[in-house]
């Protein structure tokens, strides 16, 4: 067994990275599931049928949801390959998690004003977003500014 130079070694993963890596990859079976749920439903068939002509069509609730399902399976990958990256502390993994959930709060912002909010998922994107940004996961990612460099 190889032994690891002194200066070559990890610190353990903190708790805080672990979960927002696991929620990430956990992302993925529930998007699924609600992909399988609308299919299911019957709900698939009248969203792709709803696809706007114009550009203002795009801006209702009929709107936001065929762009929600085109961008289903980008989504999931994102969420995969980034909670993956995560777990592997990868700083492109910080960023990219940070997007979507940016991207995913605000499509559920614009549904909330159309009358059909996800308040769940609403919940799950700001406690991530809140979990991204504590000290110790900024500094195991090395975004931002060490604690000891001094603010001018």
């Amino acid at each position: 067994m190889k032994k690891a130079e002194p200066g070559k070694m990890k610190s353990p993963r903190s708790g805080s990275i672990a979960v927002a890596g696991w929620c990430a990859i956990l992302a993925v079976p529930w998007i699924l599931a609600r992909l399988t749920w609308l299919v299911l439903e019957g709900q698939l068939d009248a969203i792709a049928a709803a696809i706007p002509a114009q550009p203002s069509g795009w801006l209702s609730i009929q709107g936001a949801d065929t762009l929600a399902l085109m961008l289903v399976a980008p989504i999931a990958v994102l969420s995969l390959v980034s909670g993956i990256g995560i777990l592997n502390r990868k700083r492109w993994a910080w960023v990219t998690l940070m997007l979507f959930l940016v991207l995913a709060l605000l499509v559920n912002l614009v549904r909330a004003y159309y009358g059909r909010p996800e308040y769940v998922l609403m919940l799950i994107y700001g406690a991530l977003a809140l979990i991204l940004n504590q000290p110790d996961v900024r500094r195991a990612f090395r975004i931002g500014r060490p604690s000891h460099e001094p603010v001018e």
